[in-house]
Parts: structure tokens; sequence; C-alpha cells
């Protein structure tokens, strides 16, 4: 289950779910066996009446949200519902019905075991040091182009400690001339770290403005900024590319929908869920809260937000080829603004050997089985099986089997290692040999 999640910072204390809440709370829901009761049945419909119109961003949606769930329970359609999760998921999908605000929700959390003093701890902080506080992934990919995968950003209490986390990580990715950052399936966290991870790709010395958050409550507006004074490297020249698909969310968004409208970042992927409102989080009873749109988001490029839209990418793909087609942009970049000198052909090397989805969809795999069989020459012998409709190159003296991913006709990538090969035809359109494209292997088919 996926969940979105903005930083909250109205007048009165509001709790705000992150991410972790819902899987921690997987076993606990399993035991709690307690149904749900006409009175508590009644308690939950009347809170969530009450703090639906106090707090929903537009009141007069707000209103109507309230006025489809008494009418259906006045009809009796909860009465029937049991058991708790079944209701949480139903009032969930109602509480969303009018405008699809994907901020609406009902969470059921069962009451937890209480363990006794010296039995050993079962909980796991899924949205701090456990995950690495959201930064899961960073390396340097050749040609020096830089990755940064981020899970989500984790919670506001964690700012402070997650600072020199983000100064580590760019720190390890300083000399690196491009930079890819996938926030695809991150469904969200808190501003504040949304900005200051903004912050390392700008060099002003002056916080620049990046959104506005009206808290309905008291009609209370505050804004975030990035900070000038973070700790470490800034990489403002870094060319930046931004991976994004159908599961980015909330905060995760606000990432991609700044940097692009303020013209730092290249958007690729799939546009995002549409998840551009704040949310608060208010307990109904041990067990059930709701969870409300509390705060209008407002950028401060376009004055408006990506609530319902989503961020739309500058380059439209599908989740699984976004970083292939940005790893490519970055590499072409790269080679088009060589600044070190670089011989063009390094890059033209590693251009090719990136699997173009787009290209190897057109290969027709069902003339796969014309490859099969064993090539030898010298003291080197490769089988290429067929599985699956997936072929696999194998020495027969190492072991150790291959995958052959298509390229373009007849030419195959081997694994995970820099070569390629080809396998040659004769007029009659039988494979004759194999020969290796960046090794001077020619091998001939011997059955």
């Amino acid at each position: 289950m996926i969940s979105y999640f903005k930083k909250h910072t109205c007048t009165i204390a509001l709790l705000i779910l992150t991410l972790c809440i819902f899987s921690e709370e997987m076993t606990a829901q399993q035991k709690d066996s307690k149904l749900v009761t006409p009175q508590e049945l009644n308690i939950i419909v009347d809170s969530i009446s009450t703090i639906v119109k106090q707090y929903y961003v537009q009141p007069e949606i707000g209103t109507q949200i309230v006025t489809n769930i008494q009418a259906k329970y006045a009809k009796g359609a909860y009465t029937g519902i049991t058991n708790p999760q079944t209701l949480a998921d139903t009032l969930r999908a109602d509480l969303r019905v009018i405008n699809n605000d994907l901020h609406m929700s009902m969470v059921y959390r069962a009451p937890r075991e209480r363990t006794t003093e010296n039995a050993p701890s079962i909980q796991v902080n899924e949205s701090g040091i456990w995950t690495n506080y959201g930064l899961s992934e960073i390396k340097v990919l050749d040609g020096n182009v830089g990755y940064l995968k981020i899970k989500h950003f984790t919670r506001h209490q964690y700012l402070e400690t997650i600072k020199p986390v983000i100064t580590s990580a760019i720190e390890s990715l300083k000399n690196t001339e491009a930079m890819i950052v996938d926030v695809r399936d991150n469904g969200g966290g808190f501003e504040d770290m949304v900005a200051y991870y903004i912050s390392y790709f700008f060099d002003s010395t002056e916080p620049i403005h990046l959104s506005d958050y009206r808290c309905t409550l008291h009609d209370h507006t505050y804004g975030i900024s990035t900070d000038p004074d973070v700790l470490g490297t800034k990489l403002p020249d870094i060319k930046l590319y931004v991976l994004v698909n159908a599961n980015t969310g909330s905060a995760a968004e606000s990432f991609a929908y700044m940097l692009k409208h303020l013209g730092r970042a290249t958007i690729i992927g799939e546009t995002t869920v549409g998840a551009g409102n704040g949310a608060s989080i208010h307990r109904v009873n041990d067990r059930f809260s709701v969870q409300v749109s509390s705060e209008e988001t407002i950028n401060a490029i376009t004055k408006t937000s990506f609530e319902q839209v989503g961020v739309i990418p500058n380059i439209k793909t599908t989740s699984a080829q976004a970083f292939t087609k940005g790893y490519q942009l970055a590499l072409t970049y790269l080679k088009e603004h060589n600044t070190h000198n670089i011989h063009p052909a390094n890059y033209d090397q590693l251009l090719e050997f990136i699997v173009i989805p787009e290209a190897s969809t057109n290969i027709d795999t069902t003339e796969y089985t014309k490859y099969v069989g064993t090539y030898q020459g010298g003291n080197i012998s490769i089988t290429v099986t067929l599985e699956n409709n997936i072929l696999y190159g194998q020495m027969r003296a190492k072991g150790g089997k291959m995958t052959l991913t298509p390229l373009k006709d007849h030419i195959f990538k081997v694994g995970d290692i820099k070569e390629r090969i080809q396998f040659v035809l004769d007029t009659k359109g039988n494979v004759t040999q194999l020969m290796g494209i960046d090794s001077p292997m020619e091998l001939t088919k011997v059955e």
C-alpha cells in the first residue's frame, strides 16, 4: 500500500503519518479480532463529519464528502461491516469518491500488544535509520554519472539528523558531471526534507522561495525555501535528471515539480500521482484515525500545485524505461559538453551498451531459435540456449550462464560486462558464426 504525506505545521499539534505506519501494523491488524460495534461506527461517522468540515482545504468539497458519507450511513451502508479493516477500506474509498483526493483516508491500526519489560522490541523505524532516512542507493555509473535513489523523504523529526547523511551522499557524488535522482515509487514525506535536498543544486547566497502552504483551520500560510548554508559541497552546475512514475506521490512530487519549474532538472518518466495537498491525521479512538487534506499547496513559480494533475514529465516514458532514458540523455549531454577532453568514442561505447527498451521490443524473438547451438574456435566453446524466450550464452569450460540482451538485429549484450557479440548469417539466413564486437573472438557454429 502506498501513502502520500506532506509536512504540516498548523498551530495545533497534528500527527502526520508516514509510509512506515502501514507496514509496521500489518501483523497487529491480523491479530485484532475485535468487531466494529454500532456504537463505534456511530462515533467514527460523527468524527469524520466534524473533522472533514473543520479541516478540509476546500470547504464546499468537504461538505459534499460529509453529506455523501452521512447519507450512506443513514441508509445502512456501513451497518453490516463489522471487520475493522474492511470498514476502513470502505470509508477510505468514500472519502475520496467526490474528487479523488489521495490524501483523504481512513486509517485502521490495531492496538499494539503489550510486552514484558525484558521482551525484545519488534518495532523498527521504517522512516529513520532502519532505511538510512530514505537514501537507499548512491553510486557512480560508467561515464561519471551520479545516481541517487530516494525511497522517501523522512519525517520532520529527523531533519537535523539527516543533514550530514545527505551531505555525505552529495560529497560522494560531487566529482560526477551529471546526476540522476530517482524518486520512482517514492510515496512522499516532508517538505523540509525536499527543500534541503534541493538546496544542494543552487549556489544562491539567499534563500530561494519554493512553495507556500495554507492551513485551512486558521487560514495560516507558511512557506519553505532553500537553505543557502547547507553543509558540504553545492552542485549548482551539475546536469540533473529526475526519474518519476505513477507511484511518485506528495513530497516526492514536490521535489520533481519544484526542480522542473525552477528550470533546474529534466523530469523523465510517467505522470505522477497528483497528491498535492498537505495532510494531517486525527485520532478517533485507539484503532481508527482520519487523514484529511488540510493544507493547500501554492508553488512559488506556478502559483498553483500538482493536485489532481500530477507532475507532467519533460520526457514521457514508462517507469521501466525511465532509468535507461535518463542514463542515455546524461551520457549524450556529457559527450556534447565535454569539459575534460575525453575522446567521444568513450561515450559512444557506453551508449552502445545501453539497452533501449523501445528498440528491443522491435526484435522478433521468434527468430531466436536460429541462434541456438554450439560455437567453437581455438580453445573457446560457447553454447547458446533459449529458455522462456530469453537467450543465454555459456562457456563449457567455465560454466556460468549469461543473459544475451538484444541491442539491435543479431547483436547482443553479454550479461553485465562490457562485451557485445554478433551472430553472422549466410545468404540463406542461416547462422554460421558468432563474432565478438569488443573482442577478437571469432567462433564457428558446429551444431
